[in-house]
C-alpha cells in the first residue's frame, strides 16, 4: 500500500440477514470514504442485503462453507478464506459475530494479514446453549484473540466478561456503541395498521433461538386479562411455530404476529413498551431505538444492555428467563401511563450515546490507529 491508496479493509460476517450486527457493517461501510470496503459473508444471506450494499459501490464476496455453528465445515472454511486473502492482499481484515470471527481471524493469520479487528456483538456463551458447544468457542475464542490487533467490544462489560474468560489482553479491547439513526426514529410517524390495542407491548427482532420469545409468552399468560395488546415484529425460523403456540395457549387476542416489517422507526412510535427478554445479545440496536422513541424498555441483565438501560429510570431490567418478573414489570407499566411518558423521556436522553455518527467515527479511529502501528 502506497501513501495514495485506500487501505483496503475486508469485512467478514457469519450471516448476512437483517440484524444488528449487518447495520453496523453496513453503516460503516457505507460512512467512511477513506476506505475500500468488501463484505464477506457465509451460507446464509438475504439478497436486499447484497442489492444494498452493491447500490452504494461496496463489493461483496460470499464464503458457502461458512455456517452457523457447523463445525464440519470449519476446516474448509478456514482454507478457503486463507486462500482468497493471499490473492487479494487486504491491509484489515474485520470479522464479526462467533464463528465468521474465528474463522476469518485463523484464515488471516495463516494468509499472513497485516492486521487483524474483530468486533465482539454479544457474548455467545449462555446457559440456554449446549455446555460442551460453550468450552469449544471459549478454547476457539481465546486462540483467536492471539492473532487478533483490536478487539471491538459493543460495551465495557462484555470486555470485562471477555477479559474474565481469559480471551485476550485489556489492550486490545475497544468500546463502540452500536449506533443507530437517532433522527430517524425521534421524528418518525406512527404507522396505523399494527394490530391490537394500546397500550403496545412490542418485541422486535428475529424470531428465533435466544431471544426468549416463549418467556414473553409466559409473562402474558400470568398477567392474565389486561388492557393493552402484545406485538411479536420479525421473522425468522420460529415464526410458524410461534403462530402455532399463540393460538394454543389461547393468546391470539393478546398477542399478534406482523412477520418482516421494514418500518421500524413507525413501529415503535406506534407502541408504548419495548420488551426484550434475550438469553444472550451484545448492546441491541433495538434498545437504543426504543429509547429515542420514547420508549420504557424491559429487558434482560446481560451482557452491554445495562449500559444501555438505566434501570428504574428509562425502564426495568430483569434476570433472563424469569416469566414471573417480566410480567410484574409489565403490569406496571402498563397501568400507568405517565411512568411510561416519564421514562421514555429519560430514554431519549440516553439514546443520545448510541448515534450512528459517533459509531462509525470511533470505528474510522480504530482503522486509523491500528493502520499506524
Amino acid at each position: 500500500m502506497t501513501g495514495s491508496e485506500r487501505p483496503q479493509i475486508f469485512h467478514l460476517i457469519t450471516r448476512l440477514l437483517k440484524g444488528g450486527a449487518e447495520g453496523e457493517i453496513i453503516a460503516t461501510v457505507c460512512g467512511l470514504d477513506d476506505y475500500a470496503f468488501t463484505v464477506g459473508y457465509g451460507a446464509e444471506y438475504d439478497p436486499d442485503q447484497i442489492d444494498r450494499l452493491e447500490e452504494e459501490g461496496i463489493s461483496t464476496k460470499q464464503f458457502p462453507f461458512i455456517r452457523h455453528y457447523n463445525p464440519v465445515t470449519t476446516v474448509p472454511a478456514v482454507l478457503s478464506l486463507a486462500r482468497y486473502f493471499r490473492q487479494e492482499n487486504y491491509d484489515i481484515v474485520h470479522t464479526h459475530t462467533t464463528e465468521a470471527g474465528i474463522i476469518g481471524r485463523f484464515a488471516a493469520a495463516l494468509a499472513e494479514v497485516p492486521t487483524i479487528v474483530h468486533t465482539v456483538h454479544g457474548v455467545p456463551f449462555a446457559d440456554d446453549r449446549n455446555a460442551l458447544l460453550n468450552r469449544f468457542v471459549l478454547a476457539c475464542e481465546r486462540q483467536a484473540a492471539g492473532y487478533t490487533d483490536r478487539i471491538i467490544a459493543n460495551a465495557d462489560i462484555i470486555t470485562d466478561d471477555y477479559l474474565a474468560r481469559g480471551i485476550g489482553q485489556r489492550e486490545q479491547y475497544t468500546t463502540v456503541y452500536s449506533g443507530i439513526d437517532l433522527d430517524a426514529f425521534t421524528d418518525a410517524e406512527p404507522t396505523n395498521d399494527l394490530p391490537g390495542e394500546r397500550p403496545r407491548v412490542v418485541m422486535v427482532g428475529r424470531l428465533a433461538d435466544g431471544k426468549g420469545h416463549e418467556v414473553l409468552l409466559d409473562a402474558v399468560e400470568l398477567l392474565g386479562e389486561f388492557e393493552g395488546s402484545v406485538c411479536l415484529v420479525g421473522d425468522g425460523p420460529l415464526y410458524d411455530s410461534l403462530i402455532a403456540e399463540v393460538e394454543d395457549r389461547g393468546l391470539s387476542d393478546q398477542v399478534s404476529l406482523t412477520g418482516f416489517r421494514d418500518d421500524i422507526p413507525r413501529v415503535l412510535a406506534a407502541s408504548d413498551v419495548l420488551v426484550l427478554p434475550s438469553f444472550r445479545e451484545g448492546t441491541p440496536r433495538v434498545i437504543a431505538e426504543a429509547m429515542a422513541s420514547g420508549l420504557p424498555v424491559i429487558a434482560t441483565d446481560i451482557a452491554g444492555i445495562p449500559e444501555q438501560v438505566a434501570a428504574g429510570e428509562s425502564g426495568y431490567l430483569i434476570p433472563t428467563g424469569d416469566p414471573r418478573a417480566l410480567a410484574d414489570r409489565l403490569e406496571t407499566l402498563l397501568a400507568d401511563a405517565e411512568l411510561r411518558k416519564q421514562m421514555g423521556a429519560r430514554g431519549r436522553e440516553r439514546a443520545a450515546r448510541f448515534s450512528v455518527t459517533m459509531m462509525v467515527e470511533q470505528i474510522d479511529d480504530v482503522y486509523q490507529t491500528v493502520v499506524g502501528e
